[in-house]
């Protein structure tokens, strides 16, 4: 089956494009906080900088890397599930898309979600609530680590300048990937 990962800076649009399909999610485990909304064990399995690095230790996790500070993990037990044929959709970096894609390899289809611009980027996390210093190291983040260059490692790019075209977009490429066994 497949696992379909969603890549792009915050505030791109990923969670809103990629809930919208009807795939389960999974979930990553990391230690950064809840965003307004978020539910933990849904979005996110908040767990503490220690609780991660011991259960990395105890074999807990597929692929682990680091953004922004914080410590995200791929639960082995659902890499179990999407080779016994579940599709899934998840939100990964480029590393965990790299690492995933090396041990899976064509089962992993990657999408980049890339927003019209920086300027329209900031508008986003405003509107969902990011405190501006927050803001203000994404931003500095993205432009220091060319993080928008990343499209070019992807199977897909949707350019989210209307999300109900996005989502659609998302959709069609799902439908297409699972056809195409």
């Amino acid at each position: 089956m497949k696992l379909f990962c969603f890549m792009g800076v915050s505030g791109s649009g990923k969670s809103s494009i990629q809930h919208s399909l009807p795939l389960r999610f999974m979930t990553n485990y990391t230690t950064r906080s809840l965003r307004e909304g978020e539910i933990d064990g849904y979005h996110i399995n908040q767990i503490s900088r220690e609780g991660f690095i011991k259960l990395n230790r105890e074999g807990f996790f597929y692929e682990t890397s680091e953004y922004a500070g914080n410590l995200y993990g791929t639960p082995n037990h659902v890499i179990d599930e999407l080779i016994k044929g579940t599709p899934f959709h998840c939100t990964k970096d480029i590393n965990g898309v790299k690492a995933l894609k090396e041990g899976l390899d064509n089962k992993v289809v990657s999408i980049f979600i890339k927003p019209p611009s920086t300027n329209i980027l900031a508008m986003r996390m405003i509107k969902r609530g990011d405190k501006p210093k927050d803001i203000e190291k994404r931003i500095k983040y993205i432009q220091e680590t060319n993080e928008l260059d990343n499209e070019k490692y992807v199977d897909y790019v949707i350019v989210n300048a209307d999300l109900k075209q996005a989502q659609i977009e998302a959709h069609q490429i799902v439908i297409k990937e699972l056809l195409n066994k």
